[in-house]
């Protein structure tokens, strides 16, 4: 679908990232790169090999949204024809992951539409670190006691 409004974003389940993680790309067989939108509260722990854009410096376009969208690209154009999933997300995926993934869908060059596929982590890094937090194969930096009720 190469659409610019939200039904053209696909929302993944921390299972199904899990097994793309595992195998290193997705069931199709594609590329991805997890996008963490987090903050302050990215400290105690991310998803590995994940990038991190604060929220706050993609929201407005501008330097940090340019720099991801060519990070991206590379990604993209080093898997050949295959698109590649760009799955974000902030701590519960409720307001920062999804708002920054309807930000970068919009600003995708139209050349690029087609070979981006935008993602939102259900649940969020919240949802993630209960049941992958202390897997070290799959969670990096992982401060247990910074998570517990």
């Amino acid at each position: 679908m190469n659409s610019r409004s939200v039904a053209a974003i696909r929302y993944v389940d921390a299972a199904e990232l899990f097994q793309w993680i595992k195998r290193g790309t997705t069931g199709a067989g594609e590329p991805f790169q997890v996008i963490d939108v987090r903050g302050s509260d990215y400290i105690g722990g991310h998803i590995v090999n994940g990038w991190n854009y604060p929220y706050r410096e993609l929201r407005d376009g501008g330097a940090r949204m340019e720099e991801l969208m060519q990070r991206l690209r590379s990604a993209a154009g080093a898997a050949g024809a295959q698109p590649i999933n760009c799955v974000f997300h902030c701590a519960q995926s409720q307001q920062r992951g999804p708002s920054a993934a309807m930000k970068f869908l919009r600003s995708v060059a139209d050349e690029d539409l087609a070979r981006m596929r935008v993602c939102v982590l259900r649940g969020g890094f919240n949802h993630w670190q209960a049941e992958y937090g202390e897997d070290a194969s799959v969670t990096e930096a992982y401060v247990p006691d910074l998570w517990r009720m």
